[in-house]
């Protein structure tokens, strides 16, 4: 008999009732619901740490007991993570005496983002930490070597040093398409994401400011051809019993006129890939997901990375973690808990975790209720969370009093300055095409409005 969602939520209920959490992250407010989605679950008891704030409400105090630090200041995102997990690995004297007070026995355990490198906190064990061989396949210099291994077609690519000859030489050989190519930064400095460590070669000119650019945060680069098409990802989840695949979600990747620096802006499950390419990423996931077992003894949610190109899609990353655009697929779910899920998962909790149905629960959500969002990270300074509601009429602009939004705009505290994000109304959101040129559009008509520095963004362009 197959099973709904209520069924994983009683099953991650069984699992983290009746003992105490503490969720700590770099942001209070995202972290605070974690909590109270343990709390609903049956923990005996919980706290919810951050280092700073952030943006948004919060659940009530009284009901979710809740702490957080001063806040950082980092000159961007990947910095603010990597700065934030040092304060998590070392906290400071309050907030260590918070979560002492708040657990004197040293019965809890740690719930962290996704992004975090599983480090106790407090003393406090994490779930779903994951072990280093799981971690160093994030690193985009050693990936080419697991998809040749795991027999899956990718671009050709080459790993040099970030000087201006190596780049020049890599460029004459590999731009292909006469698009440039692309570049990656190792992980020498710790895993990086959101497009943080890649820059688009655009000229066999740039290889001087690129080498230059590297040479402060990496060792190697890995060097590839440019792709042109929509950047997209699918998930997997490795069980016991094997791995399970969910649908394609577009990235949301937008190019800067002119310039090397990609802008990541989330994801969204709007665009649809044709059939046949939809179930050959599925199928692309599933293979990486046995591989990933047979190598490393991996558990729990993955995302492959890449392009839909005309000749299919092809590759350019491993992320062995949870993936942020999964929370967007889950979104018609909001009563399964699926972060937590995974990282019982991850932790190797012996349950019956009834491979089949989650896939099946996760396909049926993601295809009907479509997702999708744009963010931004500015310098410019926000001390308070703003909120206003969008129109598309042809070009974005504000809504009106009593106008109906077709996507509401929430722009507030972030260690860089200010974080703003565009969340998309499903009913008002065309279902198929790429997303991108609506998201790009509506995040130039903010950044107009609140001078957030962003400048002109291109989306992608569909190639099939």
């Amino acid at each position: 008999m197959s099973v709904d969602a209520t069924y994983f939520r009683d099953l991650v209920s069984s699992a983290v009732a009746g003992r105490p959490w503490l969720v700590a992250g770099d942001v209070l407010v995202p972290m605070a619901f974690i909590a109270q989605t343990l709390h609903e679950l049956g923990a005996s008891s919980v706290l919810a740490l951050g280092v700073s704030r952030g943006m948004g409400d919060l659940p009530d105090p009284d009901v979710i007991p809740q702490v957080h630090g001063p806040g950082i200041v980092a000159p961007d995102t990947m910095t603010g993570i990597r700065m934030a997990g040092e304060v998590l690995a070392d906290l400071p004297p309050d907030l260590r005496a918070a979560v002492e007070a708040f657990d004197p026995r040293k019965e809890a355990r740690a719930v962290t983002p996704l992004y975090f490198d599983g480090r106790p906190v407090a003393g406090r064990s994490v779930l779903g930490a994951r072990p280093q061989a799981w971690r160093d396949l994030e690193d985009k210099i050693i990936i080419d070597a697991f998809w040749d291994a795991a027999g899956i077609p990718r671009s050709p690519s080459r790993i040099v040093a970030p000087a201006a000859g190596e780049l020049e030489a890599a460029f004459d050989a590999l731009d292909v398409h006469g698009l440039g190519v692309v570049l990656a930064a190792d992980a020498r400095d710790g895993f990086h994401g959101a497009a943080h460590g890649v820059r688009w070669m655009r000229e066999r000119s740039m290889a001087g400011e690129l080498a230059a650019h590297f040479a402060a945060s990496a060792d190697l680069v890995r060097v590839m051809p440019f792709l042109e098409g929509i950047p997209c990802s699918i998930h997997g989840i490795v069980l016991p019993d094997g791995t399970r695949a969910v649908r394609p979600c577009e990235m949301v990747v937008l190019r800067k006129p002119g310039k090397a620096e990609l802008h990541y802006a989330q994801a969204a499950t709007f665009w649809d890939p044709a059939d046949a390419d939809r179930e050959a990423m599925r199928d692309l996931a599933r293979r990486t997901g046995e591989h990933l077992r047979r190598t490393v003894g991996y558990r729990g949610v993955f995302t492959v990375d890449g392009v839909m190109t005309v000749h299919g899609f092809r590759p350019t990353e491993l992320n062995p973690r949870y993936g942020a655009a999964i929370s967007i697929l889950s979104k018609g779910l909001p009563e399964l808990p699926l972060y937590l899920l995974h990282l019982l998962i991850a932790d190797g909790a012996d349950l019956d975790w009834r491979g089949d149905d989650l896939e099946r629960v996760l396909l049926a959500s993601g295809d009907a209720n479509r997702q999708g969002s744009g963010s931004v990270v500015t310098k410019r300074e926000f001390t308070e969370t703003h909120r206003r509601s969008l129109v598309h009429d042809g070009v974005w602009r504000w809504a009106e009093d009593g106008e109906e939004a077709h996507a509401t705009f929430t722009i507030g505290p972030n260690p860089a300055g200010g974080y703003g994000k565009v969340i998309l109304v499903p009913e008002h959101t065309p279902v198929g095409p790429s997303v991108a040129p609506r998201i790009a559009d509506a995040l130039m008509f903010v950044d107009r409005e609140f001078d957030l520095g962003l400048g002109p963004l291109e989306p992608a362009k569909a190639v099939r």
